[in-house]
């Protein structure tokens, strides 16, 4: 996605109004820290802010990671560190976070991102990766415990499949992939001219949104026909799908 100062993007939710709100105030509250990077993310990168991970989500990662004692930790797309910081949390003072971004979408991001990482108390178990993602993936050290895949939709079925190729996910590891329910858009999806057409805003937006819907179910069928993994699609915030190896 590129910076456009007149898009706002903000997908619908996929529950009846005020389920989201309601699921948050019955989990335990997350941290001081983390609602400060939610409400800097909001501050600094309003037009973008409803992509970045939710406080359930980072809940339901920091779970994971405890109740799967992991220590190895890779994030496909970073944003304004969020979910890294919370992931980084939860993993022992030894793990480690590599989370990748390229921020082509936004500088500011980046910038959120920074701060956080450098005055969070867990930021040394963090590293953090400037680059394509696809070439990172073909690079990086393997044998990750948890890897969260949260970025260009276009791009999914391809992170997967080097994800798988390379061995980056350890045999009882899980792969969490954020937006695979993508507001709802997923049970019929329009089909609507590219988004890099000239249009305002708002057109911008809503071509993109219903462009990669048709990214997101063709992921869903790719993942749940391969014989080399079982998955769940679970209902959390915008759809999150756990991926396990099969054997």
């Amino acid at each position: 996605m590129e910076h456009r100062s007149d898009a706002v993007f903000k997908k619908p939710s996929i529950f009846r109004e005020g389920i989201r709100e309601y699921a948050e105030r019955s989990s335990t509250p997350v941290s001081a820290e983390l609602r400060h990077i939610a409400e800097e993310t909001a501050r600094s990168t309003p037009e973008w802010a409803d992509i970045s991970t939710a406080h359930v989500q980072t809940s339901f990662l920091q779970m994971l990671i405890t109740t799967g004692g992991m220590s190895r930790v890779l994030e496909v797309g970073t944003f304004t560190g969020h979910g890294a910081v919370a992931m980084a949390a939860a993993l022992p003072e030894d793990g480690e976070v590599v989370t990748i971004d390229n921020y082509v979408a936004d500088k500011r991001a980046q910038d959120v991102a920074t701060r956080a990482f450098e005055r969070s108390p867990h930021g040394h178990k963090i590293k953090p990766v400037l680059d394509e993602a696809h070439s990172v993936l073909q690079h990086v050290d393997g044998d990750f415990d948890l890897i969260f895949l949260d970025a260009d939709k276009p791009n999914y079925i391809t992170y997967f499949e080097t994800i798988l190729a390379r061995g980056l996910l350890r045999p009882r590891g899980l792969l969490v992939v954020d937006n695979t329910m993508w507001g709802g858009e997923v049970i019929n999806p329009r089909s609507l001219p590219p988004a890099d057409e000239t249009c305002t805003g708002e057109e911008w937006v809503e071509r993109l949104f219903a462009n990669w819907a048709h990214d997101v179910v063709k992921f869903n069928k790719h993942v749940v026909e391969d014989t080399r993994v079982r998955a769940a699609l679970l209902t959390v915030h915008d759809g999150m799908t756990l991926v396990q190896l099969a054997s």
